[in-house]
């Protein structure tokens, strides 16, 4: 069941799977600077935000800085996207 949620996901939200690739499976980012790498500020916010809402990002405050990184949900997210070629 929760895989089906993350295939509907992959299918229905191309802008969100291009900010989790983004974000990537290694270390978390910062959210200026994950924002600076995507170029969308105002859309790139609202995404990351839902995508935090949907639990497949997390955000941590760390010395003033908001740090985002992908939980296991948007890992697996990930990999099904590279795995099709999306």
């Amino acid at each position: 069941m929760k895989d089906a949620r993350l295939v509907k996901i992959l299918v229905e939200e191309r802008a969100l799977v291009r900010l989790l690739k983004t974000i990537g499976t290694g270390r978390g980012y910062p959210t200026r600077e994950l924002l600076t790498k995507l170029g969308a500020y105002g859309y790139g916010h609202k995404l990351l935000l839902k995508a935090h809402k949907k639990g497949l990002v997390e955000r941590k405050n760390v010395k003033n800085r908001v740090v985002n990184s992908l939980t296991s949900d948007g890992k697996k997210i990930v990999m099904i996207a590279k795995e099709i070629g999306v």
